[in-house]
C-alpha cells in the first residue's frame, strides 16, 4: 500500500528472508484502512528479541521495551518497532500482565489484544489477516473488544478509557456488550495511574466526536474527577485543556492530584474563572484577561461564547495590566508617606483603579493617585 512507509516493507521482507512470520499490526494498518494517515509503525513477528537483534545486526537498534522484548530498527532515517508474538499471564494488577512469554503463533498473540479494529495484520504484500471480524467493525465503525469485555477490561483497566478514546478519535460507536461492561467495570480504574487517566482524558477531549463519546460514560469519569454532564460545547474547543475548564467549571478538583503539572493546574484555574465571568462587562473582562494566560484565556472566552472579542481586546488592553506592570515603584510610594507594610495595598488600590478603567497606567497619573489614598 502507497500510504504505508516503505521502511515497513523492508522490515517484513528481511525477516520473511530469514523465515520468520512478520506483519504490519495494530494501529497504524487501522488508520490506513480508514484513510488515514499512518505512524509509529509496529511489526510482530515469529521471530524472538535475540533473533530480531541477529537478523537486523547491521542496523542501529534500540531497546523500547524488555519486558516485551520489543526491538527499535533504524531503517532509512525511520525507527520501526519490532515486537514477538508473545503470551500474557494473569493480570493480577489490572494493568500488567504478570510475566510475558514468547510464543510462534500469530493467533495467540492478537487474541491478547483490546479492540478488533486493532488486531488486524498485514503481509509484505499487502494481505490482510482478520481472524476476529475487525474488518467488519471498521466498515461498520464500530469498537469491539476481542472476546468477552469483562475479560478484556479485568486484564487493564486502561482499556476502558482506551475504549471511549477510540470513539472520539475515530468518531465509532460501542458495541452494545463492550458498552455495558464499560460502565459495570469502571471501578477498575481504581487500579489505574492518575497519570495514565488524564492522559486519555485529554485524548479523548481532543477529538471533534468528544461530546458523543463522553456523554454515555460519564459515570465512569467521575470514578476519577468531579465533572459536569457535557454539552456539545465541549466540541467547539481547540486545546483539550479549555474543553476540561468547561467540563468541571462547576465542579471543585484537585488538578494537582490528578498529575496536571503546575502551569497546567494554573490555566485550569484561570480558565474555570473565565467560565463565570460575563465578558461583556468591562471590569471582569480586564480583570480575567491581566493574566500571564492572556491570550489563551482570549482564545477560551470566544470558543466558549462563540464570539470575537478581538476588537473588544484592543480597546480595552491598555488597562489588562498585572501588579508587576504598575509604572510606579515601592520606594515611590514610600516616598509619598506610606509605610513598607503598606505598599501591596496601595499597589492594590492602584491595580483596581486601572481595572475599573478609572486611572492609567501612566507615572504621573500613578503618582498623584498615589498622593490621594488614605489607608
Amino acid at each position: 500500500m502507497k500510504e504505508i512507509s516503505p521502511a515497513v516493507y523492508t522490515v517484513l521482507k528481511i525477516l520473511n528472508d530469514h523465515a520468520y512470520e512478520a506483519y504490519l499490526v495494530g494501529g497504524a494498518l487501522r488508520d490506513v484502512l480508514l484513510g488515514k494517515k499512518a505512524s509509529d509503525y509496529d511489526i510482530t513477528t515469529s521471530a524472538d528479541p535475540n533473533a530480531i537483534r541477529m537478523v537486523f545486526s547491521d542496523h542501529r537498534l534500540y531497546d523500547i521495551g524488555k519486558k516485551h522484548g520489543t526491538v527499535g530498527v533504524l531503517i532509512d532515517d525511520e525507527t520501526i518497532e519490532i515486537t514477538p508474538f508473545r503470551l500474557e499471564a494473569e493480570y493480577s494488577d489490572h494493568r500488567h500482565p504478570d510475566k510475558v512469554s514468547f510464543t510462534d503463533s500469530l493467533l495467540e498473540d492478537l487474541k491478547r489484544r483490546d479492540f478488533t479494529i486493532n488486531a488486524l495484520c498485514m503481509d509484505r504484500n499487502d494481505e490482510i489477516k482478520d481472524l476476529f471480524g475487525g474488518i467488519d467493525d471498521l466498515n461498520n465503525r464500530i469498537i469491539r473488544c476481542i472476546g468477552d469485555p469483562e475479560v478484556r477490561f479485568n486484564e487493564d483497566g486502561l482499556r476502558i478509557l482506551r475504549a471511549v478514546r477510540f470513539m472520539s478519535q475515530l468518531n465509532f460507536t460501542i458495541e452494545e456488550e463492550t458498552s455495558a461492561k464499560i460502565i459495570s467495570c469502571k471501578d477498575l480504574l481504581r487500579y489505574i495511574s492518575a497519570e495514565r487517566k488524564r492522559e486519555e482524558l485529554l485524548k479523548t477531549l481532543h477529538y471533534p466526536a468528544a461530546f458523543k463519546a463522553l456523554e454515555p460514560y460519564i459515570e465512569v469519569y467521575r470514578t476519577f474527577m468531579n465533572i459536569d454532564v457535557p454539552d456539545r460545547q465541549i466540541n467547539n474547543f481547540s486545546n483539550p485543556l479549555f474543553a476540561l475548564a468547561c467540563l468541571t467549571h462547576n465542579c471543585d478538583n484537585d488538578f494537582h492530584a490528578l498529575k496536571y503539572s503546575n502551569e497546567e493546574c494554573e490555566l485550569l484555574k484561570n480558565l474555570i474563572q473565565a467560565s463565570h465571568i460575563d465578558p461583556d462587562d468591562d471590569h471582569q473582562f480586564i480583570s480575567i484577561l491581566s493574566s500571564i494566560y492572556q491570550e489563551q484565556i482570549l482564545q477560551y472566552l470566544e470558543e466558549y461564547h462563540q464570539k470575537d472579542f478581538k476588537e473588544r481586546f484592543s480597546k480595552l488592553n491598555r488597562y489588562m495590566i498585572m501588579l508587576n506592570d504598575l509604572k510606579i515603584s515601592g520606594s515611590e510610594i514610600e516616598n509619598c508617606g506610606f509605610s513598607s507594610t503598606q505598599i501591596s495595598q496601595v499597589k492594590d488600590i492602584l491595580l483596581d483603579l486601572i481595572h475599573h478603567q478609572q486611572l492609567e497606567n501612566d507615572p504621573e497619573a500613578l503618582h498623584k493617585q498615589v498622593q490621594e489614598i488614605i489607608l
